[in-house]
C-alpha cells in the first residue's frame, strides 16, 4: 500500500496519534528512568524482535538511512549526505521513525529528545546510552566515548560558520561539517552511514541537526527556506508510517514543524513560517561563480597539522569589498576529498592563522571542520561512490589576515581527537585523506521584489 501525504490527507493521517503538538526535549534533563527514554528503550525491543523485512522493525529503519544488506528493501540507502536534500530528507525520517516509536512503546505523545552538542556544551555521550545494561548502549562506539571520559572536540563540532551563513543551500551544505564530526568522533558504527542507524544515539543526534535548521532561520534577516527552489520543493521520498504502509512526502510538507508535524523542541525560539504556495512579497537571490582554481601541492591530511598557500596580490582588489560585505560571501571550496576507508579522525580548518598563534575554535581563524561522512570513503558499499566536498565562509577570517597586508595566506587543517578527561587526544588516522582540489568563489546576494 502506498499513501503519498498532501494537503488535508496529512492532517487526517495525524489524527490516528492525535493533534497534539509534542515537545522533542533535552536528552541531558533526563535520567534513565524518565519515561522518554523507558519508551525509547521499549521501542527498540519490540523493533528489533521483527525481522528485517517488516518496516517497523529496527533493522529495516536504520536501513532507509544506509545498510549493506541484501536483497534491498524499499527505501533502503535513501539518505541523503553532500546534497542540497540533508536537512529536509531527514526531517522526513525522523517524522515518520518517531511515529513508529509511538506505536511500539504504546504512548501516543512520545516525542523524540535531542542530544545538544551545539549550540550548547553537551560534549559527552549522554549518560543513559552509556549504560552497558541497557539497550540505548552499544560496544560498538569509541570506547572512551562510551565510559564517558572521552567527549566531542569543540573544534570539531562548531556550528557558528554555519549559522553564520544567509543561503539556506549553503548552511545546508556547511553544517553536515560538524554534523558528520559528531559521527566520526562517536566511533564505530556511528563512523559509518551504512552502520549509523543501528545505533539508538543516531536518531538523538539528527534530533539536534533537524532544531538547528530550526534555530538558522529563526536568526532571521534574510534567512528562509527555498520555496521557489522547484527542484528543492517537488523532490519526493518514500518512508512508512507506523502501519508499515508507504507514504510520500515532499519539503512542502515539512516546513512548518509545529503545525504541519505536530513538534516543536525544548526551550525554541517560535518556529519561522514559511509556505510553498505563496511566493513571498520579496526574497533574496543567491548567485555563486568561481573566482581562482588554487594551484594547490599534493595535499593528504594525516597525523601531524599540514598546510597551503593562497597568493593574495592579484585577488586582494576583488576580495576585500567581498569579505567586508553584509551580503555578499568568499568561500573556500575543497573538492575531490576522499579517503581509501573512514580515517576516524576530524581536520579543525584554519585561515591565516599567525604564527605561533594557538589553534583554538575561537579564533576568527577557524572557518570549519573536514570529517569524512556519507561521501568520500572509498570502501563504504552502501550508496553509490562521490568524493566529498566542502566549502568554508572566509569573510570574517580574510578581514583579519588583509589587515596585516601579507603576500600569502595560509590554509591550515589540524586533527583533532576526542577530549580525554577535557584533555586533547592524538589522533591517529586509519587512513589519510587527500584533498585533489581547491578554490576561491564569491556568492552574491541580492534582494529581488
Amino acid at each position: 500500500m502506498s499513501v503519498t501525504l498532501v494537503g488535508p490527507l496529512l492532517l487526517k493521517a495525524d489524527k490516528a496519534f492525535g493533534a497534539t503538538t509534542v515537545v522533542r526535549r533535552n536528552v541531558a534533563a533526563m535520567d534513565a528512568s524518565d519515561p522518554i527514554l523507558v519508551c525509547y528503550r521499549k521501542a527498540i525491543t519490540a523493533m528489533q524482535a521483527l525481522p528485517s523485512t517488516n518496516p517497523l522493525s529496527w533493522a529495516y529503519q536504520a536501513a532507509i538511512h544506509g545498510t549493506v544488506l541484501t536483497p534491498v528493501q524499499t527505501s533502503w540507502n535513501t539518505c541523503e549526505h553532500g546534497s542540497n536534500f540533508f536537512w529536509s530528507w531527514h526531517r522526513m525520517y525522523l517524522y515518520w521513525f518517531e511515529r513508529i516509536v509511538r506505536k511500539m512503546c504504546g504512548d501516543p505523545c512520545w516525542a523524540l529528545p535531542y542530544w545538544n552538542w551545539a549550540p550548547g556544551s553537551d560534549l559527552n555521550l549522554p549518560a543513559p546510552f552509556r549504560d552497558p545494561a541497557s539497550n540505548l548502549f552499544t560496544a560498538n562506539r569509541n570506547a572512551a566515548m562510551n565510559n564517558g571520559t572521552g567527549s566531542l572536540n569543540p573544534a570539531a563540532v562548531n556550528i557558528g560558520p554555519s549559522f553564520a551563513l544567509t543561503d539556506y543551500f549553503a548552511a545546508n551544505s556547511n553544517i553536515q561539517g560538524p554534523h558528520g564530526s559528531v559521527h566520526v568522533q562517536v566511533g564505530g558504527g556511528m563512523g559509518s552511514v551504512a552502520t549509523a542507524g543501528l545505533d539508538p544515539i543516531f536518531y538523538v543526534h539528527h534530533s539536534n541537526v533537524d532544531r538547528q535548521w530550526n534555530l538558522w532561520i529563526a536568526q532571521g534577516g534574510v534567512r528562509t527556506n527555498p520555496v521557489l527552489n522547484t527542484a528543492w520543493t517537488s523532490k519526493q521520498y518514500t518512508f512508512f508510517n507506523e502501519a508499515g504502509a508507504q507514504v510520500k512526502m515532499t519539503a512542502c510538507q515539512i516546513l512548518r514543524a509545529a503545525q504541519q508535524l505536530k513538534y516543536v523542541y525544548e526551550g525554541e525560539p517560535p518556529q519561522v513560517l514559511t509556505y510553498c504556495l505563496r511566493r513571498p512579497p520579496w526574497f533574496w537571490e543567491f548567485r555563486k561563480e568561481l573566482l581562482i582554481r588554487l594551484p594547490i601541492p599534493p595535499l593528504e591530511l594525516k597525523a601531524e597539522p599540514v598546510s597551503f598557500s593562497i597568493a593574495l596580490r592579484e585577488i586582494r582588489n576583488t576580495i576585500a569589498p567581498v569579505v567586508e560585505s553584509k551580503t555578499d560571501t568568499l568561500f573556500l571550496e575543497l573538492d575531490d576529498v576522499e579517503a581509501q576507508t573512514q580515517p576516524g579522525v576530524v581536520w579543525a580548518v584554519y585561515v591565516g592563522l599567525p604564527a605561533g598563534a594557538e589553534a583554538n575554535v575561537k579564533s576568527p581563524h577557524y572557518v570549519g571542520s573536514v570529517s569524512l561522512f556519507g561521501a568520500g570513503v572509498r570502501d563504504e558499499k552502501h550508496h553509490e561512490y562521490k568524493p566529498a566536498h566542502f566549502e568554508f565562509p572566509l569573510n570574517m577570517a580574510m578581514q583579519s589576515v588583509l589587515k596585516a597586508n601579507p603576500e600569502k595566506v595560509e590554509v591550515t587543517f589540524v586533527p583533532l581527537g576526542i577530549l580525554i578527561d577535557d584533555k586533547p587526544s592524538r589522533p591517529e588516522p586509519r587512513s589519510p585523506v587527500r584533498i585533489g582540489k581547491a578554490s576561491l568563489s564569491i556568492q552574491r546576494a541580492k534582494e529581488v521584489r
